[in-house]
């Protein structure tokens, strides 16, 4: 059977941003604090995705060392008097963590931006939304771009459905910010669903199709953490989390300042089709704000379950379930297991989260070498520091060297060939499967984010194509606006 669409007209824009999540709002922001108007669509009822609902850390704003200590006095502890000859990140993304960690809202480290930054995520969202509202971005919550209108290879306007039913918004240009290059995918952009030939020969995959583990960041409360550092004084189990790269001593150290905190302890794999091969996993903890919680967060009790596909309604959901077992069953083990977590109590389970589904096929793809090699690019919007995380890492890449590493990250991968009036932002950008496990995190993330937003606005104000607009000149502005380039 065929069905009708007549959607109603709504108000017409000089840029429309599609997902409100952690490139959308920077995206958004971007675009009309340089004098656009903007609409953001979302499809649940936050701002922030990742980094007000998902709970993940804002990660990462320095270059990357993998000695903790050589990583503390070369890296962390110059963020006390000179931060900017060490961050890779700046603009929008340590806009917001200064003004969180100003307020207590959120752990940094020496008062400024290290690898982590943990946020109280009601006072993330609060502050968001209170900078959306001046800039003049108008929201529009439980709505999902669901149709497009190109015409002559040419994005004019977008379908959203929401409980009003469909109403069709043009726009000048639009900004992909869905995470899975939905709207993009519409548009008729070529795209990767998970890995492909390319990645199998990078080594980053095993199949053709293989995705990165579906996980979970949850919230915990009641923790008593100077009885279990007074604990690990006697006792093994303490194990430094590959990014933090904060060893025992720093830990209590930033815990006493109330700096940010993050590391590993050892859990049983309560998981009976993983256990055989991997008898013990690390649980990341990550101290919050509160100074009595963390975000936690396992792979091995549901690695299996989480396997699938971010794209398939019936696998996200089995999926979700899994996860919410395994974070009570996580919670459980160390509560048993680990003195000071006797009265911990869950608080939040956020939405399942996916790391990776489709990648655009841009005008130009960001390989592992571009990233590990830290290559510069002519048209680079932003610099990163995190290493290379995904679930298969070749041994060469694991054994770089990696000290004051950091890579450069191309406005080209976010174009589209032969959709004009476009650009993507986030996860889904054109990457091989390696260099996304360094692009897909938050920082990294909020850069193209408003690098995005900003080129948008400039080429709707300029009557262009963001692939017409001259970068030299976008990347003034995002220097003007505090980015690293």
């Amino acid at each position: 059977m065929l069905y009708t669409i007549e959607p109603r007209q709504g108000k017409s824009y000089d840029v429309i941003v599609c997902g409100a999540g952690t490139a959308g709002v920077a995206a958004a922001l971007a675009a009309a604090r340089q004098g656009a108007s903007v609409l953001l669509l979302e499809r649940s009822f936050s701002v922030g995705g990742m980094l007000t609902e998902g709970n993940a850390g804002i990660t990462k704003f320095t270059e990357h060392c993998k000695d903790p200590q050589q990583y503390k006095t070369e890296v962390l502890d110059v963020l006390a008097t000179d931060p900017r000859s060490v961050q890779v990140a700046g603009g929008i993304a340590r806009e917001l963590c200064l003004r969180l960690i100003a307020s207590g809202g959120a752990a940094g480290t020496h008062g400024d931006c290290g690898s982590y930054v943990f946020t109280d995520r009601y006072a993330l969202q609060a502050l968001l939304l209170q900078l959306l509202e001046q800039a003049g971005v108008q929201i529009l919550y439980d709505s999902r771009v669901c149709l497009v209108n190109r015409q002559d290879g040419c994005l004019k306007s977008v379908v959203a459905v929401n409980k009003e039913g469909f109403t069709e918004f043009a726009a000048k240009c639009f900004v992909d910010a869905t995470g899975d290059a939905d709207t993009a995918v519409l548009a008729g952009a070529e795209y990767v669903l998970g890995a492909d030939e390319e990645d199998l020969a990078e080594g980053g995959a095993r199949a053709v199709g293989q995705m990165q583990p579906m996980g979970c960041m949850y919230r915990a409360e009641g923790i008593d953490y100077p009885r279990l550092f007074a604990w690990f004084e006697e006792n093994p189990g303490f194990a430094v989390q590959s990014c933090g790269l904060m060893d025992f001593e720093n830990v209590k150290e930033s815990y006493r300042k109330g700096d940010m905190c993050v590391f590993c302890v050892p859990i049983d794999n309560p998981d009976p089709a993983t256990a055989q091969q991997k008898p013990q996993v690390l649980v990341q903890i990550y101290i919050t704000p509160s100074r009595t919680g963390a975000v936690l967060l396992s792979f091995g009790p549901t690695h299996t379950a989480y396997t699938g596909s971010g794209v398939d309604a019936a696998q996200l959901s089995a999926g979700h379930t899994a996860m919410v077992h395994g974070a009570l069953a996580i919670t459980e083990l160390l509560r048993k297991n680990y003195p000071g977590f006797e009265n911990v109590r869950v608080t939040h389970i956020p939405d399942i989260g996916v790391r990776e589904t489709r990648h655009i096929r841009g005008v130009y793809k960001m390989t592992a070498l571009d990233v590990i090699s830290g290559r510069e690019f002519a048209d680079s919007i932003g610099c990163g520091g995190h290493h290379i995380d995904t679930d298969t890492v070749p041994d060469a890449v694991r054994r770089m060297s990696m000290e004051h590493w950091r890579f450069h990250i191309p406005y080209r991968i976010m174009l589209a060939p032969g959709i004009r009036g476009l650009l993507v932002a986030g996860r889904a950008v054109s990457a091989t499967r390696l260099a996304s496990g360094a692009l897909r995190t938050t920082v990294s993330c909020m850069q193209m984010g408003e690098a995005a937003g900003t080129a948008a606005a400039m080429a709707a104000m300029q009557g262009i194509s963001p692939e017409e607009l001259d970068v030299q000149a976008l990347r003034a502005v995002l220097a003007e606006n505090g980015a690293v380039l």
